[in-house]
Parts: structure tokens; sequence; C-alpha cells
């Protein structure tokens, strides 16, 4: 079988591991052309890893009939029109990192033009979907392992992050609930198999000077109340100074399921005279580095098999919708009613 021959834009933090991904570890993918606005990250990974071509103008892999998907890991600011360029060139199949959109109106006009257009695979990077430790907590769910879930709680803490970066990326990045917490809410819903009925939160700018400023916060949390009746409670900062934290847990009738109590780097536990020391994990791509591999191997496979992804345009819209509300939940301390 042929190989999925991919085009790739935006070669970022994100995207340059993306790249890699296709060229290295995915077997039945060739990483077949790259963009980026930046030509320095379009001549290194030319030199790296040799794809067919590079170029800084991102209509030019649109129009490549050649290429059998493409991947936007662009600046989340640039997705929507980067969709519906791809789409209305005849992109047939499109990954994209989240969020789907920066607005309520911009996911209208990406889900307008994606099924006006006929895209046959749309997949959204959520990438949470693609861990070994969540599938197993979904599949003993879905088996009634627990049996009928009352309360499912995540946190997703980063690691301390440079004032000046925070203060440049914030504004492009949507703000915390945007940035990090989608991917915890589309987990959640994804477990349990509903969507929010209410929210509600609070936040604000603990750690970083400036960011308030901007209207960003830094850490909140949120609480959630499902269609299905399953409470919800959500947490996340961007100041951990022990490293990246992550922790799922879903209690129920008749048991619990939790993950990731301690974010250990390894299995490594030194002991000295200063006690017990456990090294944590530093950043999220180190967390979730096999997800990130397994998401673009779904993709990949998508494609050849013609089946729909994991994560998909609806994930996507639900997850920018919810974000919405959840922000103006925070900002104004009230419940938001999804309904």
């Amino acid at each position: 079988m042929e190989k999925v021959k991919l085009g790739i834009v935006g070669l970022g933090r994100l995207g340059r591991e993306h790249a890699a991904n296709i060229n290295y570890n995915i077997i039945n993918a060739e990483l077949t052309a790259v963009c980026s606005a930046v030509k320095e990250e379009v001549d290194s990974i030319m030199k790296e890893m040799n794809p067919s071509y590079g170029t800084t103008d991102y209509m030019e892999l649109f129009n490549d009939k050649n290429l059998d998907g493409i991947v936007i890991a662009s600046n989340s600011a640039f997705h929507c029109q980067m969709i519906c360029d791809a789409a209305n060139a005849g992109v047939k199949n499109i990954y994209c990192e989240k969020p789907l959109g920066m607005t309520l109106e911009e996911i209208e006009l990406i889900k307008e033009t994606v099924e006006k257009n006929n895209v046959q695979i749309f997949q959204i990077g959520y990438n949470r979907r693609f861990d070994r430790s969540l599938m197993t907590m979904k599949e003993k769910i879905d088996a009634g392992f627990i049996g009928k879930p009352i309360l499912i709680k995540l946190a997703n803490r980063d690691p301390e992050w440079d004032r000046e970066h925070l203060l440049r990326f914030s504004p492009t990045s949507g703000g915390l609930v945007f940035d990090m917490l989608t991917h915890d809410y589309d987990a959640a819903r994804w477990l349990i198999g509903s969507d929010a009925e209410t929210v509600y939160g609070m936040g604000g700018a603990f750690g970083y000077e400036g960011l308030a400023e901007i209207n960003d916060i830094d850490n909140c949390i949120i609480s959630i109340g499902f269609e299905n009746g399953v409470m919800g409670h959500l947490e996340t900062s961007r100041n951990s100074t022990y490293g990246y934290h992550v922790e799922v847990e879903v209690f129920g009738t008749e048991g619990c399921l939790r993950m990731g109590t301690t974010p250990n780097k390894d299995r490594v536990v030194s002991m000295d005279r200063n006690g017990v020391n456990t090294e944590c994990v530093k950043w999220f791509f180190e967390f979730w580095e096999p997800t990130f591999k397994a998401e673009l191997q779904d993709f990949a496979d998508c494609i050849q098999n013609n089946r729909q992804p994991k994560a998909g345009l609806m994930d996507g819209y639900k997850a920018v919708q919810w974000a919405f509300a959840a922000k103006e939940a925070v900002d104004k301390r009230i419940v938001v009613n999804m309904k």
C-alpha cells in the first residue's frame, strides 16, 4: 500500500515535533511538503528531513493535488483562515491543532465551509484521547467498572513560564481557558459521554504581573454540570513550580479510576540524607509524547482506510462553544446555562 503523502503548515514548537513524527515514526506516511512563514524553520526541516519541497506560501500546499492530507499546526489565530482556505481549495483530509477557531463566528464559518466542500476526514488535535491510560479509563467506564459515574475531576498545571514570553503568547492563544482547558473539557465529555449543561468558574492572575492588564489569568477552577447528571471539576495553572502536572479521576457508585497522581518523569526514586525525591516531568510534550505520534498515526490510518477519526469537527466545535461559556462564567463569576 502506498504511503500517505502529508504536508504540514506551521513548524513551531509542536509543528516541528509533528513533522518529525510523520518523517521518522509513522510507517504508512511520508512527509512530502512543509510550510512556515519563518523561512529559517523551513530550511531547517528541509536540511534535516528532506521532504520533497518547502515553502513560505501555504496555498502552495493546499493546491497540491498530489498530497493526501494537510496538517495545520500554525498559531491558533490562523486556524480559521487556513482551514477555510484548505477546504475551498479542495483539500479533502485535514488535521488541525486545537482550538478549532477563536470566536463563535469562526467555528460556525469553519463548520459551514468544511461541510459545503465535502471534506472527508477532519481531525482536531485533542491528543489525550490517544493516551493509553485514558483509553483504559474510558473502556472501564463504558464497561461499568465504576458503576454510574458521579464525579469527574481533572487537574492541568503548566510549569512556570518566562513572564515576558507568556505576555507575548497570551493575546494570540485565546487565554488560559482556550489554550489549556479545552483539552480537559474534551477529555471529560469523551470519558463520561456527555456535553456540559451548566458551567461556573473563578480565576485570577496570581503569578504574573501584567497578565490581568491584557485580560488573561494564570489559575482557575471550573465546575460543570453535565447533561447526564455527572458533576465535573476542572482546575488549571500556568505556574506549577515543580513541573508539568496532570491528574484525572472519575468516581462512581461502584468504584473509582485515577490517573497521574504524581507527575513522575520516570520510575526512579532518589533517597539520601536529605530525604526522598522523585523528579517531575518538565513540560507537556514530554508527558504526552506518545499521544502526538498516535493521533497523527490515526490521521494517516483514517485516510488509508476511509474512516472517521476519534476527535472530529464537532468535537472541536463543541469545545470552543464550551470555552466561551466557561470564560464568561470565570469573568463574571456566574453560572452559565449552555442550553
